[in-house]
């Protein structure tokens, strides 16, 4: 089993102004343990709730202003919104928790079957669905771009009616560019230019870096540095029409991380 390192740290009250301080514990935990206070504070903290309904009003925002300068403009497309599906728009953690609680790994079969016998167990990322129907209601054309396999679009299509999300003909529909699921490649460039070509995209949404761009990606970034750079080199687009909500359980970050020496992070003084 994988471990992480973990420091303790001493209580203010515990520390005496005339001792030279210690060096601090470390303490080998199971990466388990990384996971469960993962999943624990996107299931119970107010704060991953705020975080998640922040995203969604500054967008929802942004989406009314840029709807606003169209009317005064001339434009060929009709408007639209791009969003990725879990973690965005559908909370998965209980399929997360499931992993937790029976000491599983995440494996592709796995995740689908879960999802086939556990549509009643996905629910909505908070203000998700407030967002949606608001987009809806200025008549911009929503399109999901999710990296679940397009042969699992039947199931994905059931979830989403059974929260209310679309009619089943044009999610089922690939042509209607309501539901674009991945086929041969992990890259959503190729499905953002198909919308782009028909609509004017004013947003996109996603809880990972790779909803907005391949320039997070390899072969384009390798590394940890290389990511961040490339986060500043974007920075105008952060809020202003790239929104991101929040997601510490699984996505690129985690591949590009040394999980056999977590300290190295740790202890960088650059951070």
């Amino acid at each position: 089993m994988a471990l992480v390192t973990v420091w303790a740290i001493a209580l203010p009250g515990n520390i005496r102004a005339d001792t030279a301080p210690e060096k601090p514990a470390v303490a080998q935990i199971p990466a388990r343990d990384s996971a469960l206070r993962a999943v624990l504070w996107m299931r119970t903290s107010g704060e991953y709730e705020a975080l998640c309904r922040q995203t969604f009003n500054a967008a929802l925002a942004h989406v009314r202003a840029m709807l606003a300068t169209r009317r005064s403009h001339a434009n060929a497309n009709p408007p639209a919104v791009i969003m990725d599906l879990d973690q965005t728009v559908l909370d998965n953690l209980a399929y997360s928790a499931h992993l937790i609680q029976s000491g599983l790994k995440h494996s592709r079969e796995r995740w689908q079957r879960w999802n086939r016998d556990n549509i009643n167990r996905i629910g909505l990322v908070p203000g998700a669905r407030d967002f949606i129907r608001a987009v809806a209601q200025e008549n911009v054309h929503i399109a999901f771009v999710s990296n679940r396999s397009e042969s699992i679009r039947d199931i994905t299509v059931d979830i989403l009616l059974s929260l209310g999300l679309g009619k089943k003909q044009a999610l089922m529909d690939r042509g209607t560019l309501k539901l674009l699921l991945r086929e041969n490649t992990g890259s959503k460039e190729k499905r953002r230019r198909e919308v782009m070509a028909r609509y004017d995209v004013i947003a996109l949404l996603g809880d990972n870096l790779g909803d907005f761009s391949d320039d997070f990606q390899s072969p384009t970034v390798n590394s940890i540095e290389e990511r961040r750079e490339k986060v500043r080199e974007h920075n105008d687009s952060w809020g202003t029409k790239w929104f991101v909500l929040p997601n510490p359980i699984y996505g690129y970050w985690t591949r590009i991380i040394d999980w056999d020496r977590p300290e190295t992070y740790l202890n960088d003084p650059n951070r």
